[in-house]
């Protein structure tokens, strides 16, 4: 129960590949999910996760021992992270929950959440009716939510430090947008730029946004090395929500330039930034 008095659903979406060594990973995110439960036993939630390269025994024994607030499904092959969430967002179960127009987020199964930032996110959303989308930053050393103040966030913001991992939409809003772009993500040609085009359609979509700059989820640290590589996808993303706005052309503008210096540096090469721009403007 939050001090507005309003109990709002907490409806997760994740999934993890059973053949990458990350048992003890999903366990720590389950076991931060399961602190804030037994904090709030009065909040429902819901952990939708699909276990990927799953074997029919395997997910048994996983759902056997695993908590009964996760609702786990399993495929004996993998897919890209879009689908994979898409096919969990798009089941029945999935979409009924949606419409209680409570809280989203889409946990990576190596992330976690420090002790009172999902209780403070929780009050966040019940304490202010409009508030649709709310992000923070994230970290191998998080700090909880609950000390630091959100304030309203601009596009660039949102595209500099919105990702799946910290990203929190209330259910209506998830269910306006649709689910992720299949083009992109890990496991896609393009490789990322799927939590950027998510988080953008939500903050245009979004009554109210709210962003919390500090590190309140946990993660493993942003590797910068890997900027040339997701530069494709990123562009692409925000080529494709461009519309009129000022700050959406800014955006754009902006990232165009940051491939050029990724070139003009030797980061990426001058192909690539080309092949890069072939791919974001398609139609």
């Amino acid at each position: 129960m939050t001090d507005s008095g309003t109990v709002l659903p907490i409806t997760l979406f994740s999934t993890t590949d059973m053949q990458s060594g990350r048992e003890d990973d999903i366990t720590r995110m389950l076991g931060s999910v399961e602190a804030f439960k037994q904090r709030n036993p009065g909040v429902d939630v819901t952990l939708f996760l699909l276990l990927q390269r799953c074997e029919p025994a395997t997910a048994k024994r996983f759902i056997a021992k695993g908590p009964a607030w996760a609702q786990v499904s399993a495929i004996p092959d993998r897919r890209s992270l879009s689908a994979a969430r898409n096919m969990l967002l798009t089941g029945e179960d999935a979409r009924r929950r949606l419409v209680l127009d409570g809280i989203v987020a889409f946990p990576d199964d190596d992330c976690w959440y420090p002790e009172d930032t999902l209780d403070t996110i929780h009050e966040a959303f019940s304490s202010d009716p409009a508030l649709d989308f709310w992000f923070c930053r994230y970290g191998m050393e998080p700090r909880s939510a609950a000390s630091f103040t959100a304030t309203q966030p601009r596009l660039q913001t949102v595209i500099s430090f919105a990702s799946s991992n910290t990203i929190f939409l209330r259910g209506a809003l998830a269910g306006r947008i649709g689910g992720f772009d299949e083009q992109l993500g890990v496991g896609t040609a393009l490789s990322g730029g799927e939590d950027t085009d998510y988080a953008m359609r939500a903050f245009q979509g979004a009554r109210r946004a709210a962003y919390v700059d500090a590190r309140c989820i946990g993660h493993r640290d942003p590797n910068k090395a890997l900027k040339a590589k997701y530069y494709p996808g990123s562009l692409r993303a925000i080529a494709k929500n461009v519309r009129t706005r000022p700050s959406e052309l800014q955006a754009l503008g902006r990232k165009l330039l940051v491939g050029s210096l990724l070139a003009a540096r030797n980061q990426m090469s001058w192909k690539d930034y080309f092949s890069a721009l072939t791919r974001a403007f398609a139609g």
